[in-house]
């Protein structure tokens, strides 16, 4: 079962593994860089019980630096290559029309754009040629500060990408949502997100919720620096938002987060 639907067929709340394979990104930058750390930890995470390996080769925090194509390429096909027969699901995520082809021949069948903007990324063409699932992000930080209603004008930014997206041959049943955690939003926003997510494509489209680690946990936590603090805190916000109707979690740590889902999804079935 390596197609996305296949998987959430089962009724199940999925959970995506974080393969950041860069010297820089926010929490674990560095720690899999290299090429056989970063397969380890993945066979790792799959043992745990991830579901989908998202593999990335260029940090994406405030402040981050560049990658060009042929390095961020370097960085994660390899990787692509040694797990695309693990029974996982891969998931590319890039802005790069270039890496996401590549990865889409090595295996992956999920591309992760959190650019914002697919008119500017190219990425729904490349989503389209390899009949890929296409993560179509709202991204704050593209189209200035996020003021007023938050969800006018998420509806409005995600409505555009995905009218673009099918425009090109993206297929309706390959988008996936994810509202942006910490991309340019405020803290307060983020709560507010997550308090309604269920309001932001009411059920049409699989929401993905990816706020593991991020500053709203050390914010509503004060945990600081506190790693284990930290995903405990991802954690309650991910079951929070699996109660709002997130299909898929994004996340760091995998075991304790789905010991937490497998309770939670079994309450939900007996009511």
């Amino acid at each position: 079962m390596n197609d996305i639907y296949d998987r959430r067929a089962t009724h199940r709340t999925l959970i995506m593994g974080i393969l950041n394979c860069t010297p820089d990104s926010f929490s674990d930058g560095g720690m899999f860089f290299e090429h056989d750390k970063a397969v380890d930890h993945a066979l790792q995470m799959i043992a745990d019980g991830a579901d989908i390996i998202d593999i990335g080769g260029e940090s994406t925090r405030p402040g981050f630096t560049p990658v060009d194509e042929e390095d961020e390429i370097r960085r994660v096909i390899p990787v692509f290559e040694a797990l695309k027969n693990k029974n996982v699901i891969l998931s590319s995520d890039t802005t790069k029309p270039k890496v996401a082809a590549a990865a889409a021949q090595a295996g992956c069948s999920i591309i992760n754009d959190i650019s914002g903007d697919l008119r500017v990324s190219g990425l729904a063409d490349v989503a389209a040629e390899y009949d890929a699932h296409l993560v179509v992000m709202f991204n704050c930080r593209v189209n200035g500060a996020c003021t007023g209603d938050i969800y006018d004008r998420m509806k409005k930014e995600l409505t555009a990408n995905i009218d673009y997206a099918l425009s090109r041959g993206v297929s309706r049943d390959r988008i996936i949502i994810d509202p942006g955690i910490g991309f340019g939003t405020t803290r307060q926003q983020d709560l507010d997100i997550t308090k309604e997510l269920h309001r932001i494509t009411g059920g049409r489209y699989p929401v993905l919720y990816a706020a593991s680690r991020k500053r709203i946990v050390g914010e509503l936590t004060g945990c600081g620096d506190d790693t284990l603090a930290r995903d405990c805190g991802s954690d309650a916000l991910a079951l929070y938002a699996v109660s709002q109707g997130a299909s898929v979690i994004r996340s760091h740590r995998i075991k304790e987060l789905k010991a937490g889902i497998a309770v939670f999804d079994r309450i939900c079935e007996d009511v």
